[in-house]
């Protein structure tokens, strides 16, 4: 498994904005949207590509397009949400899939409720956005549901990381073609699996918790 960690000062800066507890859900979805950006611009370097012959306005040339079967980006709903359109915006030919998942707080193991995601995978290239690896438990489940329908490699695109759920996803993906483009790795995680010094629930600071 490859883990990149972004160590940019503009994502150090956008970071340190999404961590304030003042911050305010509109902020931190723009926020989210540009730290994504940046994040996806490194996890893209091995995106498959093909010679592509053009005609400028002087001459013939051969340049790159990105090759079918196009790249699938697959946010795990409902926080990845939040980092789809960054995504998006600069992989626009991308197509889009759905993994719903949520986290058991007694068990603290992934529940999947829903997908919406192509029955064959074969050759393709996924990315998973998922703001928060704490545990790892759904990271590892959706990334084990991609590779069983035939993805050839998958990208995981996160905005904080634990130790420890770095560390159970290595574990976990052993021998296979994962690759992990993260902000920050933190400290570690508390007693109810949250990440310290983290930024809280992501979902909840992106869209506002329901009453």
């Amino acid at each position: 498994m490859r883990v990149h960690v972004a160590d940019h000062p503009l994502i150090t800066h956008k970071l340190t904005v999404l961590r304030d507890r003042r911050t305010k859900s509109p902020t931190f979805r723009a926020l989210t949207e540009e730290l994504v950006t940046l994040l996806a611009y490194e996890a893209t370097r091995t995106v498959r590509t093909e010679p592509v012959e053009i005609e400028t306005p002087v001459a013939t040339t051969i340049g790159l397009a990105i090759s079918k079967p196009r790249p699938l980006v697959v946010p795990i709903l409902r926080a990845g949400l939040g980092m789809l359109e960054g995504m998006t915006k600069l992989v626009p030919s991308a197509e889009v899939g759905f993994l719903g998942m949520m986290r058991d707080e007694e068990t603290l193991q992934p529940v999947t409720y829903a997908e919406r995601l192509p029955d064959d995978l074969s050759n393709r290239q996924c990315f998973v956005l998922d703001p928060m690896l704490a545990t790892g438990g759904s990271l590892i489940a959706a990334i084990d549901f991609l590779l069983a329908r035939g993805a050839v490699d998958v990208t995981a695109v996160c905005i904080l990381a634990s130790p420890e759920g770095l560390a159970a996803v290595e574990k976990a993906m052993h021998g296979r073609e994962v690759s992990i483009v993260l902000g920050a790795v933190d400290e570690r995680l508390n007693e109810n699996g949250y990440i310290v010094p983290g930024l809280g629930d992501a979902g909840d600071r992106l869209y506002g918790l329901a009453e």
